[in-house]
Order: structure tokens, then sequence, then C-alpha cells
């Protein structure tokens, strides 16, 4: 009687066989080499830069408080993640995260039967960049020229909360915006 191999007798399976083992030895180095972490826990930035300044971004729109609600945001977002130790002035900072803001849109995405406007879709853009100002000239280290966010809101149909309502969603898209640009400069993407 002939002694079993462990090994399949068909070459088809034999094949196969060593294609999965192929495609899993694969899948495992490029998980494994491909710097996989959970997203907000590394940083792509130097481990000695430890005090961020965060300026009053510049203000290209007709709506006069978008920076302060913006650059408020900004600040708590970056207390809230506690990488960096926020500081007053440029000249106390390692980081300058600086920019503008070039346009926030408003228009409206879903009317009633009459035509009137029931919901509407507010878009922030910026231009911004984070600088190391250690040195005797700064060096951008990370920047983004049309970083945008945008956030959608409904009204009443006799549009008395109107103002109300475009003001909190600022200040809603202003908090969404800021987590969307912490991340991002914290990863690097």
């Amino acid at each position: 009687m002939p002694r079993p191999t462990g090994r399949p007798e068909d070459p088809v399976l034999c094949y196969r066989a060593r294609v999965r083992r192929l495609l899993l030895t694969a899948l495992l180095v490029t998980v494994a080499g491909c710097g996989y972490h959970l997203v907000g826990t590394a940083s792509y930035l130097p481990p000695e830069i430890r005090r961020l300044h965060v300026e009053l971004f510049a203000n290209q729109t007709a709506r006069a408080d978008m920076n302060q609600r913006v650059g408020e945001a900004l600040s708590l977002e970056w207390v809230r993640r506690g990488r960096f130790e926020l500081v007053d002035r440029p000249d106390q900072a390692d980081v300058v995260l600086g920019g503008a803001i070039t346009r926030l849109g408003i228009v409206a995405v879903s009317f009633d039967e009459s035509g009137r406007a029931t919901e509407y879709q507010m878009t922030l853009v910026t231009e911004v960049r984070l600088s190391d100002v250690r040195g005797e000239e700064p060096v951008v280290l990370w920047e983004d020229k049309a970083f945008s966010r945008r956030t959608s809101y409904a009204v009443d149909q006799d549009a008395v909360d109107f103002f109300d309502r475009q003001r909190e969603a600022m200040g809603v898209l202003s908090e969404d915006y800021a987590r969307a640009l912490v991340s991002a400069v914290l990863e690097g993407f």
C-alpha cells in the first residue's frame, strides 16, 4: 500500500495551492510594509516640533466673522489633539499655521413646490500652510491651496430663521473644517 505524502496528486490542485500561498504572502508583505496605522495616531511631522501658533486667516470673503470662527475652531481642535502646545505669538512657535479664506459660497440645493429654497449648501475654501519657523527663513512643511469643506442646512419655508440657520451652519462648518485640516496636517495628506 502506498504511503500518503500529504500532497495532492492532482497538478491543478497543487498549482492552485501554490498560487494561494503566493498571493497570501504578497498580501502580508504589502500590509506589513505599507505603513498601516490608525487615523489620527501617526504624524509625519518631526517630533522635536512642539509649539504651534495659529494665525488669524486673512478673510477674502464678504462674511466678516468667518475667519474668527475658523481660527477659534482650529485652536480648539489643536488643543483637543494634544500634539502641540499652542502659543500666542509666532516668535514663540516652532511652526505657524496660516492662510486665507478665499471663498465662502452659499447656494440653494432644494426647493419646495412653489420654488422657494428649503435647503442650502455652504462651501468654505481656503489656502493654508504649515511653516517651520525655527530657522532664518520659514520652511513650508504642509500646504494646500484649495482646502475645502461643505455643509448643508435646511430652512423653514417661512424663512424667519434663515439667518439663524446660516450662522449655525457657519459654526458647524468651521468645526468640521478644523477637524479635517488638523487630520490632514498630522497625517500629511
